[in-house]
This record gives structure tokens, C-alpha cells and sequence, in this order.
């Protein structure tokens, strides 16, 4: 099978990028094209299906967002090579680069989130508040529909401007009179961006079909490792200075083998 090369650029207009530097979050449409999602969308959904925990060990198991409420396949790219090829798309590094203003991206992981028929709904929260906390905090997640996802569950919402606070107080947000944002239905291969200090929440899904959704989120390149906060996710935020950092400390430059420059406008 000829795999399509995800290489191909996805110009965005300079007012995207400043509606998206203004309010923390954008829809693009077809980020993916019908035909690409086709062929992908297969090898995805083979790999979330076959996939165990047996090579990680279980007291990291949690870590990995297994339970029904965020049922998450993380890092396929290390064990995937066609899935590699998405996670590591000059296509969507550009993006990301091109909306957080950046020269040179870095991966930080991938991520698929098949949410089952009666999946729970993922609460407000702020995707920085779990990654290994950096300085500058420079962060972009892509959230891709791989499958049709109607009204009643669609996009994820989002309080726009909420990336200026730095916080996951919702209640903050509301008395600064922050939007709530939401985009509705998304077709395979549309995708939403926000920065990792965006609040944003998904419903849960009460259709009869999982929501098959594909994330990867990027950080700026050249950022400095800090120590996590002694705070509730400081577990989490530890296990990915091992995972994804190993041998590194706060005060290294957040950057490793697993974390590989994606796009550098240098190229």
C-alpha cells in the first residue's frame, strides 16, 4: 500500500494566527484530507485495538489514562512506523509552529483517545497542568477527528482568552466574562489547536460509536525544565521527566530523543 505523504503544507492566514494567538484556540477544517484519513485512520484504530500495557510497568499503567473516562494510547510512533508517520507530519508541525509564532517545533507526544459508546466526559483542566512544566510555557496541542463526530459530541469547548491566565479556575475565567467557545460537528480530518494553557473540556459520548480522536501536542523548541510544583499531578509531571526527558533535570534543555525537532523553518 502507497502511504500519502503528509509533508504537504496547510498555508494559514495571518488572521488566523491572530485570532488564535488572541484567544488560545483554533477549528481548521480538512487538516487531513478525506483520502489521507481513509488510509490512516485503519492503522490507528488497528493499533488502538491490539495495543497492551504489558511492556509498561504497572505502577505507570495509571499514567497512561487507561480508565473509561480517558481511554488513551500514548507514544504509538516509538512501536508504529506508519503511525510515525503522522506523529511526525511536517504538515501539522507547521501549524503548530505557525500559531504559537514559533521557528523550530519539537514533539512532546502523540496520543490516541477512543472514547467508547458511555464514555464519561473529560472535565475543564488545562493540558500544561499534566506536561513536564517548562520555561517559557510554549505548548500546542492538535486534537483530530478520525471519525465523524455529530453535535451532541463534536468539538471540544473552550473558554477563549483563558490561556492569559495560567490557570485551571474555571470560576476565574467566568467572572472576567471569558466565552465559552464551541465548534460543533467535525468531519474526519478536521482538527481544533489550543495552547496548552487553554481551558478546554470534551463531552462525554452517548451516541453508539466510539469517537476515535488522534492528538499530538508540540512544544517550542530551546525551553527550560522546571521543577514540578509539589501538587496533585506532580506524580504525573514527574513521569514524563522520565518518560520522555530520561537522565534530564530542572535547569536542562527540554529536548531529547524523544522529542525530535519536527519542523524548523531553516528546512
Amino acid at each position: 500500500m502507497i502511504l500519502p505523504n503528509l509533508d504537504s503544507l496547510y498555508n494559514l492566514t495571518e488572521e488566523q494566527i491572530e485570532n488564535f494567538q488572541r484567544d488560545g484556540h483554533i477549528f481548521l477544517p480538512s487538516v487531513m484530507k478525506k483520502e489521507e484519513v481513509n488510509v490512516y485512520r485503519t492503522f490507528v484504530a488497528q493499533h488502538v485495538k491490539s495495543n497492551n500495557l504489558y511492556h509498561v510497568p504497572k505502577e505507570d499503567r495509571h499514567h497512561y489514562g487507561v480508565e473509561k473516562a480517558f481511554p488513551s494510547v500514548m507514544n504509538m510512533w516509538e512501536t508504529n512506523p506508519v503511525i510515525k508517520r503522522i506523529t511526525f507530519a511536517r504538515r501539522f508541525a507547521k501549524i503548530a509552529a505557525d500559531l504559537l509564532g514559533e521557528d523550530r517545533i519539537r514533539l512532546y507526544h502523540d496520543s490516541s483517545i477512543f472514547l467508547p459508546p458511555g464514555g464519561k466526559a473529560i472535565p475543564w483542566h488545562t493540558d500544561s497542568s499534566y506536561m513536564l512544566p517548562t520555561y517559557p510555557d510554549k505548548t500546542i496541542t492538535m486534537w483530530m477527528a478520525l471519525n465523524y463526530l455529530p453535535e451532541e459530541i463534536g468539538s471540544m469547548g473552550f473558554v477563549s482568552r483563558s490561556h492569559e491566565l495560567a490557570t485551571e479556575n474555571v470560576l476565574l475565567a467566568a467572572r472576567k466574562g471569558y466565552p465559552l467557545v464551541e465548534y460543533g460537528a467535525m468531519n474526519p480530518g478536521d482538527a481544533t489547536f489550543h495552547s496548552g494553557l487553554t481551558l478546554h473540556y470534551a463531552a462525554g459520548n452517548p451516541t453508539p460509536y466510539y469517537r476515535e480522536v488522534l492528538t499530538i501536542i508540540y512544544i517550542a523548541d530551546d525551553l527550560t525544565i522546571i521543577d514540578p510544583e509539589d501538587n496533585k499531578v506532580k506524580d504525573a509531571r514527574n513521569y514524563h521527566l522520565k518518560r520522555l526527558f530520561p537522565s534530564k533535570k530542572p535547569g536542562d534543555k527540554a529536548s531529547s530523543h524523544y522529542t525530535p525537532i519536527l519542523y524548523s523553518r531553516e528546512w
